[in-house]
């Protein structure tokens, strides 16, 4: 039996940390964003040629899984769990982007039990301004569907909300060990304390700038995202004002007053008057 272990997320949640740590122990292969957008058979994924053609063909079909498609990807997670030197036959996807319905997952993945596979998801979820700040902060807005994004990430929150194993940033980075024993838990793969203190320390050594790409850590781990405020003033207006999202940041324990993003009026002003013109245009 082949499993798998998904982490479904949206851009800049950690779910390359979540990944890549979770792998640790046992030195898992991973499907780094396996459908895409891109081609990641060369260095440092190394993933099955194959993957190059579900890109491709993923993107012909209008991004929705077929029974070609799911076919094409299974093959490539066949070749990938042959990789797992511990002899676990497991293989991590992760996969930061809506991509395809919890129903669609569910329908094609995880009735697969009779073709030799077994599907674990797992969903994580971060504070919705501290991920739009991050795109911000590294220069990534065109990976915004727009400014604000709110529609997107209800649309991932409502399916958190319904996931079995529902995971937060926030606590893969204050307490990693129970971090991980939910995610392994959820996934249904057998772990040791060992194991989890094995994640544990990975995250802490390394941090992924962007899927592989990742250098050591030295001293405290102080994400960018977190030291400044980059995304316009328009993005917190947007998401302070809304309802829901305010129900569930204070749902979460996560701030909800823009003194806790932005700084407070001195260091406003004193960006403001050092930063180019930075107002978001339709």
């Amino acid at each position: 039996m082949i499993h798998v272990g998904w982490v479904f997320s949206l851009v800049r949640s950690g779910s390359s940390a979540a990944s890549y740590a979770a792998a640790a122990p046992w030195g898992l292969p991973i499907a780094d964003e396996l459908f895409g957008p891109w081609d990641r058979t060369g260095e440092p994924y190394n993933m099955p040629r194959r993957q190059a053609e579900l890109v491709r063909a993923f993107r012909a079909v209008g991004h929705v899984l077929t029974a070609e498609i799911v076919g094409l990807a299974n093959e490539i997670i066949r070749e990938l769990a042959v990789r797992d030197e511990s002899g676990k036959g497991w293989v991590v996807c992760k996969c930061p982007h809506l991509m395809f319905t919890p129903k669609d997952f569910n329908t094609w993945f995880g009735q697969a039990q009779g073709q030799g596979f077994a599907h674990h998801a797992a969903f994580l979820i971060r504070n919705p301004l501290r991920r739009v700040n991050s795109c911000y902060s590294r220069g990534w807005e065109h990976m915004l569907n727009d400014p604000y994004e709110l529609g997107v990430y209800r649309t991932f929150l409502n399916r958190w909300k319904e996931a079995d194993v529902r995971l937060r940033y926030e606590d893969m980075r204050t307490d990693p060990a129970r971090f991980f024993r939910t995610l392994y838990e959820g996934w249904t793969l057998p772990c040791t304390e060992s194991d989890i203190e094995k994640a544990s320390a990975y995250l802490g050594e390394r941090y992924h700038d962007s899927s592989a790409e990742s250098h050591r850590v030295r001293g405290e781990l102080k994400p960018r995202s977190e030291g400044m405020w980059a995304a316009p003033p328009e993005v917190l207006d947007a998401y302070l004002a809304d309802a829901q999202m305010l129900d569930f940041m204070d749902e979460q324990g996560w701030p909800t007053n823009r003194s806790a993003y932005e700084g407070w009026m001195p260091t406003r002003l004193w960006r403001a008057f050092r930063a180019p013109d930075r107002r978001v245009t339709p």
